[in-house]
């Protein structure tokens, strides 16, 4: 056999060894557990959250923020515990007010050591509550209202001492 015949071989039989692995199907993993996302505690996905009864009897104000995100127009809305604002169909009810919100143990503190303020809110769209729970000052996009067409955000709250 001739040289240039072994090379030849080598090649076709490579060819052949390539052409063999291209049939094998490739198995798709199949994963052991679907990644879920946990339930939220500070409200939106329970249909049932409830106030804490010490924010509802807080005395004060929230100013919350709406934002159009198809036109980027931004509306402030100013109320009063108790109070509803109103936007393009949507309203909103402040429910209750914290000035430092913490979890403990799965219940709601206002505690003071902590800034961290926040609003209860129930937020409606032509009479159908899309969100129940808190709005935070200070992380505005991890908790709230997911809505393709608004995003809304508390800008601040203001506590007044009881009368």
């Amino acid at each position: 056999m001739s040289k240039k015949t072994s090379n030849l071989s080598i090649v076709l039989l490579s060819v052949l060894l390539m052409a063999t692995a291209c049939e094998q199907q490739i198995e798709q993993i199949e994963w052991q557990m679907p990644l879920e996302a946990p339930d939220d505690p500070h409200g939106g996905q329970q249909s049932f959250a409830s106030v804490p009864e010490w924010a509802a009897a807080r005395f004060g104000e929230a100013e919350v923020i709406w934002q159009n995100k198809s036109t980027t127009r931004i509306q402030p809305i100013k109320m009063a515990l108790g109070g509803i604002g109103k936007v393009d169909g949507w309203s909103i009810h402040l429910l209750g007010l914290a000035s430092g919100l913490r979890i403990k143990n799965g219940a709601f503190l206002d505690d003071e050591n902590v800034d961290n303020p926040a609003a209860f809110v129930e937020i409606s769209h032509q009479g159908r509550v899309i969100y129940r729970g808190w709005l935070y000052e200070k992380f505005p996009e991890l908790f709230g209202m997911d809505d393709p067409d608004w995003k809304v955000w508390l800008k601040g709250i203001r506590l007044r001492p009881a009368l």
